[in-house]
């Protein structure tokens, strides 16, 4: 710009005459038209636009200038702008000749490339014997280019379109990929895939530990983490060196007589062609009397909650949002910041939980023991199972027995007693979690960018592309009322639930909400095993809260328990 006006101001004197002492120039300044006629450019980064003004009153002589943050980027007619970064890229542009100058300042909006995201629905190796089949289903997150999805087994393509039933047909090693493309590019997901004959496929039966502890008298469940679903399995069991039980089940239930240590032998067998595996377990269990590990309430004893032991939520729309946790300690110690300010833990999705203990043991007396908050209101009940833990191998941690309290939908035929969901990481950022179910199901976990826009709902904290969770589903009763998506309608169950607006249980006659919670009333005399069968606790020590439903109400999105406190009645 200096330079323009030095060589303007030198030129005007050489050229101007004097004409009745009035120094007057001849010819005509330059004018600008920009070849955008809002002045704004869009490109993407990579991309680059070459911006070409009409001028008038240029000739051979008219100096040019393009600056950018006051650098000189350009001395021709026409400028190249080359993308490097997202933003607004502000640039003026000056012609001046013998006779003046014209500026003009146009921008360039520079955004990033729309590259369509793909996640698999599936862990990332999986064992198929020969004669089975999968459906492979693949989310992409959307864009607003025209994009095309490829499934490729072993590089050879074989569906398009975001599913792919797999037919393991012949044994082998195959690499299964997707991938999703658009004219800003592409991505990919892979997934490994070992198909064995039945002779070959491999036998799994693996537990979280080999030791338990449990209470006179009272059913201990000895039961694995992971088993193989294979066909003429053999399981024999011996307790204390008692006669051996043949049995066809992968668990055990062991009840213990006396106090002490007892060991437990569990063997399982079963025949591949003309070779026999063998596999072979042993286990202690530490049984006590219920009296041994009470822990009775001193002064300084409070009703509250003492400390968050787990917070494992579902990915959801409340999670990572407005905090940000990287390992399950940082998650818990929000999650205590959150109810100790009067807020709520949301629990995302089915099976997402939440574990906290406390001070002293909850004695078991007449009706309510424990009440939980919620933030349930009429037509919208999003319920959560309570489980409850005695400190049975008197550590301080809880890692005994859950027993689940009973509600109104225990028994029913509808309800789901050890449901399992598989979460998986999705692969971008602004994408849906994609899941599947022990019952062949799957779905997503919708990202709702009109409320959340959180990168991820899938929880920051869990490193593991995969997780899943277990417990009882109930059926779920939320409907669209409207009939148009506009109005989505959770109703409560009868009794049983927390963040339930239930007429029974339901301690206080105000609405949830943000900041008031709505108290839900337990009684641990609801307690039952893993069988449906009533357990007498005289008092607990640790108390779960799990989201029981696994739907979602449109624009509202996934049902999620969320819990404000947890004390005793």
């Amino acid at each position: 710009m200096r330079l323009l006006i030095t060589i303007l101001c030198f030129a005007l004197g050489a050229l101007s005459c004097n004409r009745d002492g009035v120094i007057e120039a001849e010819g005509t300044a330059p004018q600008i038209t920009l070849d955008s006629p809002t002045g704004i450019y869009t490109i993407k980064v990579g991309e680059s636009v070459t911006i070409s003004p009409k001028y008038l009153n240029t000739d051979s002589s008219t100096a040019y200038s393009w600056t950018i943050d006051g650098s000189v980027v350009c001395t021709e007619p026409t400028y190249t702008f080359h993308a490097t970064t997202t933003g607004e890229v502000y640039i003026q542009i000056e012609a001046a000749n013998l006779y003046g100058y014209a500026k003009e300042e146009l921008r360039v909006d520079v955004t990033e490339l729309e590259v369509p995201a793909v996640t698999i629905s599936a862990n990332q190796s999986m064992t198929f014997a020969i004669g089975s089949n999968y459906l492979f289903r693949a989310s992409v997150k959307q864009t607003s280019l025209q994009t095309t999805v490829v499934w490729r087994l072993n590089n050879e393509v074989v569906s398009e379109g975001t599913s792919y039933l797999f037919e393991a047909t012949q044994a082998g090693v195959y690499t299964l990929t997707v991938t999703a493309s658009n004219s800003d590019g592409q991505s990919s997901d892979s997934v490994e895939i070992s198909v064995f004959t039945v002779e070959q496929m491999p036998f799994v039966w693996e537990f979280a530990s080999d030791h338990f502890s449990a209470v006179v008298g009272r059913e201990c469940i000895i039961e694995p983490i992971q088993c193989s679903d294979a066909e003429g399995v053999t399981y024999y069991w011996q307790s204390d060196n008692q006669p051996t039980d043949v049995s066809r089940e992968h668990y055990y239930t062991y009840t213990p007589q006396s106090r002490g240590r007892h060991t437990i032998k569990g063997v399982a067998s079963v025949l591949r062609g003309e070779e026999s595996i063998v596999v072979s377990k042993l286990f202690t269990v530490d049984a006590y009397e219920e009296s041994e590990f009470f822990r009775p309430a001193t002064e300084s004893s409070s009703k509250g909650w003492a400390k968050v032991y787990d917070y494992t939520p579902a990915p959801g729309q409340f999670i990572n949002d407005n905090y940000t946790a990287t390992t399950p300690s940082e998650a818990c110690q929000i999650a205590e910041e959150k109810m100790k300010a009067g807020s709520y833990v949301s629990l995302g999705g089915f099976g997402g939980y939440i574990v906290v203990g406390f001070d002293h043991s909850i004695s078991n007396i007449e009706g309510y023991d424990i009440v939980v908050g919620g933030n349930s209101f009429d037509s919208s009940s999003e319920p959560g199972v309570v489980w409850v833990m005695q400190d049975t191998n008197k550590d301080g941690e809880p890692n005994d027995t859950w027993y689940e309290l009973a509600g109104s939908e225990t028994g029913k035929s509808e309800t789901i007693r050890g449901y399992e969901v598989t979460y998986f990481r999705p692969s971008a950022p602004g994408m849906s979690v994609e899941w599947i179910d022990n019952l062949g199901n799957s779905g997503t976990i919708d990202y709702l960018s009109q409320f959340h826009k959180q990168d991820y709902y899938y929880p920051l904290w869990i490193s593991a592309e995969s997780y899943t969770l277990k417990g009882t589903r109930l059926k779920e009763r939320n409907y669209d009322k409207s009939g148009n998506g506009s109005l989505w309608i959770q109703p409560p169950y009868d009794w049983g639930y927390a963040d339930n607006y239930s007429s029974i249980d339901r301690l206080s006659e105000g609405a949830g909400s943000d900041t008031s919670a709505m108290p839900n009333g337990f009684d641990i005399s609801n307690a039952i095993d893993h069988s449906g069968k009533s357990v007498a606790l005289k008092f607990i020590d640790f108390v779960k809260v799990q989201t029981a439903c696994n739907t979602k109400s449109g624009w509202v999105g996934e049902n999620s328990t969320e819990v404000f406190d947890i004390y005793a009645y």
